[in-house]
């Protein structure tokens, strides 16, 4: 069995410049029928249309955290659901950390009655550290990340295929043992130098979490201009790591 990343989004907050446009954070995850996401940052949902991916086909949404640029998509995930096609599952499961229910109330009362679920059940839960999720086949397990705010982040595994998906964090060294011999690592790294913004990684230490986890393969993700900048100038000596891009797919 296996799991087959699409990246929506590969980059922060910050569009880029120079037409080096990335979408922020969003990584959809096909695990047989279902298709799993991973934040949904802004204009994500579009990307799964760009991606040749059927938003019906989603039965669950993983947040890592309640930044915008994770999960500014939300809304538009609900509205297309509500008027248009329905999970065909019957229900969208949204996962995310303490503060996801007010999070998704919050935005239904905002925009009542547009994203109230019509036609299918909207299921909202909250995970702590340790928390696992079963699917059809695949498990997801979430580990509560040093961030800015309150945030996980996730491990899927189906049969012996697995990945990890950081979120936002700041640099953990104890986060190798989570991540611990994935076949894919999704790590994020806004800064180009360390600790240049609180809460984020920066290419080295991104670097430094992947060889300590000894992953079959990294990408490094949540970019701005200067971190891909950075991070492209160690990559030479990392044969197994790679910059993620916007609508690229690996399978695992």
């Amino acid at each position: 069995m296996s799991l087959e990343l699409t990246v929506l989004g590969s980059g922060a907050y910050a569009p880029g410049r120079e037409g080096k446009v990335r979408n922020p954070a969003g990584y959809a995850v096909r695990a047989g029928d279902d298709l799993v996401l991973l934040d949904l940052g802004f204009g994500n949902v579009r990307q799964l249309a760009r991606a040749r991916l059927d938003p019906s086909e989603v039965s669950d949404l993983f947040l890592t955290h309640a930044h915008p640029d994770h999960c500014g998509d939300l809304p538009a995930l609900l509205f297309l659901f509500r008027s248009g096609p329905k999970p065909r599952s019957g229900r969208l499961r949204v996962w995310g950390p303490a503060g996801t229910r007010a999070l998704v109330a919050g935005l239904c009362r905002v925009w009542t009655p547009w994203l109230d679920p019509r036609g299918y059940a909207l299921e909202v839960r909250e995970l702590s550290d340790g928390g696992e999720v079963q699917g059809l086949g695949w498990v997801v397990e979430a580990k509560s990340v040093p961030h800015t705010t309150r945030a996980l982040a996730y491990r899927m595994s189906r049969g012996s295929a697995s990945l990890v998906y950081t979120g936002d964090m700041e640099y953990d060294p104890s986060f190798a043992r989570f991540a611990a011999s994935c076949d894919l690592l999704l790590v994020e790294c806004t800064c180009a130098e360390d600790d240049a913004i609180p809460g984020h990684l920066s290419p080295r230490q991104a670097l430094q979490i992947a060889r300590d986890s000894r992953c079959g393969r990294a990408l490094l993700t949540h970019l701005s201009d200067a971190s891909a900048a950075a991070a492209a100038r160690l990559l030479a000596g990392e044969p197994r790591a790679e910059l993620a891009r916007d609508l690229m797919r690996r399978r695992i």
